[in-house]
C-alpha cells in the first residue's frame, strides 16, 4: 500500500470519527432536551452512549432535577437507562421505542408542612397543591404538530423510593417491586386494546410505593390528602 492510499484512509477515518462524534453530540442533546420537555424538569446524564447499528442508547447517571426549596437535589435518578429505539423515528412525530429499561432507579418524594392546616401542604411532584386548591387542569396552547412516543416494552429493576415528610427527620426508604409493562406511551398509534398511557403507569408505581409504607398513620394521611381509593 503506497503512501497516498495510507494518507487517504487515515483522512477518511478522521472524517468519519469526527462525524460520528458530532452526530452523537447532536442526538444526545436532542434526547435530553426531549426528556426535559416531556417531564417538564431539567434532565441531565453523566454520559450518553449510542450504538447506531443496534439502535441502542445508554444514558448513564440520568437525573431529573427536583423543584426548588426541597431537600433532595433530584426527584429521580437511575444508574442507567437503556433505550432500544428505531433511530429513524427520533426526528419524526412518533418516536418508537422497542425496549426501555431502568436500572436501579431512585424516586425522591417529599411533602412539606405536614400540619393541621392543609392549605400549607406542598409536594415536589406538584399534585397536592392542585388537589387542595382545586386548581383546574392546565390548558396548553394548540400545537401544529404533537410529538408522541410509544414504548413496546418497559422494565424497571431494583428500584427504591425515598419519602420525606415533616414528621420525621429521616427519609423513609422503600424497596419496590421489579416491574414490566408493554405498549405504553402518550398515543396509541397501533390502536392496541392493551395500550396504557404513561400516566397510568406512574399511578401504578405510586400505588406500589403507597402500599409498602409501613407507617399506617403516614399511609392514612397520604390517602386523605391525595384522595387515594
Amino acid at each position: 500500500m503506497n503512501k497516498i492510499k495510507i494518507i487517504f484512509l487515515l483522512f477518511t477515518f478522521i472524517i468519519v470519527s469526527v462525524f460520528i462524534k458530532f452526530n452523537n453530540d447532536i442526538v444526545s442533546q436532542y434526547i435530553l432536551t426531549k426528556l426535559s420537555k416531556w417531564t417538564e424538569r431539567t434532565v441531565t446524564a453523566e454520559s450518553v452512549n449510542i450504538e447506531y447499528f443496534k439502535g441502542i442508547i445508554n444514558l448513564n447517571g440520568l437525573k431529573i432535577l427536583n423543584k426548588p426549596n426541597f431537600y433532595d437535589e433530584n426527584i429521580f435518578e437511575t444508574k442507567k437507562l437503556t433505550i432500544e429505539i428505531e433511530l429513524s423515528s427520533i426526528f419524526s412525530d412518533l418516536v418508537k421505542i422497542n425496549r426501555f429499561i431502568l436500572y436501579q432507579p431512585r424516586f425522591f418524594f417529599e411533602i412539606r408542612d405536614v400540619t393541621e392546616k392543609k392549605e400549607n401542604l406542598k409536594d415536589n411532584i406538584g399534585v397536592v397543591e392542585k388537589i387542595i386548591k382545586q386548581t383546574p387542569p392546565k390548558i396548553y396552547p394548540p400545537k401544529k404538530k404533537d410529538k408522541n412516543f410509544f414504548i413496546f416494552s418497559l422494565s424497571i429493576k431494583n428500584s427504591k423510593a425515598f419519602i420525606r415528610h415533616q414528621n420525621s427527620d429521616e427519609a423513609l426508604i422503600i424497596n419496590l417491586s421489579d416491574m414490566s409493562f408493554q405498549n405504553i406511551g402518550n398515543t396509541n398509534f397501533k390502536k392496541d386494546k392493551n395500550f396504557q398511557h404513561y400516566k397510568d403507569i406512574m399511578k401504578i408505581i405510586m400505588g406500589d410505593i403507597y402500599f409498602r409504607i409501613p407507617d399506617m398513620k403516614l399511609r392514612k394521611f397520604l390517602k386523605e390528602i391525595y384522595k387515594i381509593k
